[in-house]
């Protein structure tokens, strides 16, 4: 009787380990790196002669799109831009003024 009872009791934690095993076990969610997106980001803007601009916060960001809020100095207005990565290098799709928002 014991042996039945030992039996059953090691079914049922085995089988309530495959389903938290299976529930682990399901799509784990993509992280991107916000750091490293502002960086590129960040260094792209740099090479952009015509107008010098800081990063001041990043928005909603994925690894193939990220909305960046720059300034050009303390005082200025602040600007929302949206980039989008094209093969390897992020391009900035559109820019609004804070202001006007």
């Amino acid at each position: 009787m014991d042996r039945k009872l030992l039996m059953r009791v090691l079914m049922k934690y085995l089988l309530l380990g495959l389903v938290f095993s299976a529930a682990c076990a399901g799509s784990q969610p993509k992280y991107v790196n916000i750091a490293a997106v502002r960086h590129d980001i960040s260094d792209t803007i740099a090479q952009d002669s015509a107008s010098q601009r800081k990063i001041v916060s990043m928005g909603h960001t994925t690894n193939d799109s990220a909305v960046v809020f720059t300034q050009t100095s303390s005082n200025a207005p602040k600007r929302e831009e949206t980039w989008v990565r094209d093969g390897g290098a992020w391009k900035m799709k559109e820019a609004k003024d804070m202001a006007n928002m």
